[in-house]
């Protein structure tokens, strides 16, 4: 989402650079009719508002004064409620709005805060996951956007992430790696290990320090060579995105990208009760509307099957094993897919030559990702 032109050269002009946070409210600042954008650079938050038949006013807070942000479910609309030292204010906003809000919530405390926060006298097996992936992420010295899109979107209100950061710490990395062994299940620590390994690719690339901590993790729960590499390998596809956009003499080449589209959309649209929050999340990702509306067009014009068959002729390796990552991970990432969605995967499987062995063992990576449990408040060992 962004902001309309005018308000847009208004925030670039009093602050110098754009928001990477926009919102819209469906009240004005005072919660009557109306509308409110709102527009975050990291550290100031600035309201557009706008009541009823009136006219835009801009109000200006800076995040780091903020004594309360805090987002509640309140009937249809989600509520976010604001407290800062001149002025306290409640903005209502659709449900799909959900993790952008989650987004900026997250921005107070800052992680250079997180040592102000009482850490847990004992760990959970999520506490644990959330320490693992605070301590990766706070690695490089740099938490980029990117990783925190991430973790907004595997912790919702972030309380646990920060409170496991803060008890990382007091205790350290290595008495982490003794409480995860204690702890969880092989299984699990294989799955925090995956959750790591893409949240390094988020940014696109993994720090030698986050490669190190990696490895870490690998020797610590005894996990195979064989078994890293297969998991970094189906995640690296998965992130590899450039593939997909190839440069001609008469410019940059979508198509790729559009099939890609195409194919995630031949997923999203089996599970209606997420494919709103999904359509946002690949949005995010390839920053093209244009992409997904093309992917919609072939799906809608071609059916699945001519379209697997399309996918194979048209792209080059790369651009397939990118492909099916992407699939199987979109496949699994709210458990297990329903049964459409599973005939679509061998039909892509078959259109795309990929042998029994190969899928089932890409497979059992996303499979084993889109266990969420882990990042649950109360989970069990397995």
């Amino acid at each position: 989402m962004a902001l309309p032109e005018q308000l847009q050269k208004e925030f670039i002009a009093e602050f110098k650079r754009e928001p990477h946070i926009v919102l819209r409210a469906v009240c004005d600042l005072t919660g009557n009719d109306g509308l409110t954008w709102l527009a975050c650079d990291g550290t100031m938050l600035t309201c557009f508002t706008k009541p009823a038949g009136g006219e835009f006013s801009r109000h200006d807070y800076r995040i780091a004064q903020a004594t309360s942000l805090e987002v509640d479910a309140v009937e249809a609309n989600l509520l976010l409620r604001c407290r800062f030292p001149e002025a306290e204010f409640s903005l209502r906003f659709p449900p799909a709005e959900g993790n952008t809000l989650h987004k900026l919530v997250a921005l107070l405390p800052g992680l250079d805060t997180v040592n102000t926060i009482r850490p847990p006298s004992v760990l959970t097996p999520h506490l644990v996951c959330a320490g693992a992936v605070f301590a990766l992420a706070q690695s490089d010295g740099d938490f980029a956007k990117e990783e925190l899109d991430w973790v907004v979107a595997h912790f919702g209100n972030q309380n646990s992430f920060r409170r496991a950061g803060a008890w990382v710490s007091k205790n350290g990395f290595a008495l982490l790696l003794k409480e995860a062994k204690r702890l969880l299940s092989p299984e699990q620590l294989e799955c925090v290990v995956l959750n790591l390994v893409e949240l390094g690719f988020t940014d696109n690339h993994l720090s030698p320090e986050e490669v190190t901590m990696l490895e870490q993790w690998r020797q610590t729960i005894g996990m195979s060579d064989k078994r890293y590499q297969l998991g970094y390998d189906a995640l690296l596809a998965a992130a590899t995105l450039n593939v997909m956009v190839t440069e001609t003499a008469d410019g940059a080449n979508w198509t790729a990208m559009n099939l890609l589209c195409a194919a995630l959309l031949s997923v999203i649209q089996h599970r209606p009760e997420s494919a709103e929050r999904r359509l946002k999340a690949l949005e995010r990702r390839i920053q093209s509307t244009d992409a997904i509306n093309s992917g919609q067009t072939y799906v809608e014009q071609m059916g699945a099957t001519d379209l697997v068959t399309a996918m194979a002729d048209m792209l080059t390796p790369a651009q397939r094993r990118c492909l099916l990552a992407n699939v199987l991970h979109e496949a699994w990432i709210d458990g297990e897919p329903p049964a459409p969605v599973t005939v679509y995967l061998q039909q892509l499987q078959n259109g795309l030559g990929v042998s029994a062995a190969d899928f089932e063992a890409e497979a059992g990576v996303f499979r084993q990702l889109g266990d969420n449990s882990l990042f649950r408040e109360a989970t069990a060992k397995r």
